[in-house]
């Protein structure tokens, strides 16, 4: 799968979003991106996070060692002992705020 494909039929913000993120992921430290078939994985060594491309929005998949709170979070998984998974929904790249770009830092430096 590759990256047009998994845009292919979503709304332009869909791609925003996704772009944004990366932006703000290169001022963090060098990643890889690995296209699976739904969905994109990040990682810095290992994954540590997940985009899921939806018609009208995006849901994102941050890994962290503990549970998030913020406005924008779906769902919360434990997936060990130390590992949870944390979904948020974005519907705009105006849902990025100061205190995601926080959690997204925190979760790359987790994974390095």
């Amino acid at each position: 799968m590759s990256e047009n494909e998994l845009f292919l039929n979503k709304a332009s913000n869909v791609n925003e979003i996704y772009s944004k993120i990366l932006d703000l992921l290169k001022e963090i430290g060098p990643f890889e991106i690995e296209f699976k078939k739904t969905s994109i994985h990040l990682l810095n060594k290992s994954s540590f996070c997940g985009v899921h491309p939806k018609k009208k929005w995006l849901d994102f998949n941050l890994v962290t060692n503990h549970q998030i709170e913020h406005e924008k979070i779906t769902k919360i998984e434990q997936v060990s002992k130390n590992r949870f998974h944390n979904n948020f929904r974005f519907h705009s790249i105006d849902d990025l705020d100061q205190a995601f770009l926080v959690l997204l830092k925190e979760s790359y430096q987790l994974m390095s």
